[in-house]
């Protein structure tokens, strides 16, 4: 009986623990959209950004885009590693796909070659995202 009694106490001390540990998460998520929109803050906007695709990895440990780097980048989308958007102003923009899955096939086709892409752009933890809903290569003039 006395480990009964035990086992029932134990029992009802995760429980309340559990369930105040989810109030607590359910309240710091007030104001989240489902995993079918990209934001959890009110300070998403859907946006065109022109520029070229990068593999994240080359780019930011080594400088490295443009025609020369092309048939890397490939190579770098294709096996999953992070894709970019570089703007020619610099700015770099982390290439999510729609409702949270990769960009990685979307963009492979335009791998080191300029584009528009359209989507929700934000920053969060001072990264630029954009959830990239279309793209389409800028013809060359």
């Amino acid at each position: 009986m006395k480990y009964i009694k035990i086992a029932a106490f134990v029992f009802m001390a995760v429980f309340a623990t559990a369930a105040t540990t989810h109030a607590q998460a359910m309240k710091s998520m007030k104001g989240m959209k489902g995993m079918s929109g990209m934001s959890m803050s009110s300070k998403v906007k859907t946006t065109t950004i022109k520029g070229e695709v990068v593999d994240l990895a080359c780019y930011l440990s080594k400088g490295l885009h443009g025609k020369s780097h092309e048939q890397c980048a490939r190579a770098c989308i294709r096996g999953g590693l992070p894709v970019g958007i570089l703007t020619k102003s610099g700015e770099v923009y982390l290439a999510i796909g729609a409702n949270h899955k990769p960009a990685n096939s979307m963009l492979l086709p335009y791998a080191a070659k300029q584009v528009d892409v359209t989507g929700n752009v934000e920053r969060r933890g001072g990264v630029d995202i954009v959830a990239v809903s279309s793209v389409k290569p800028v013809s060359a003039k």
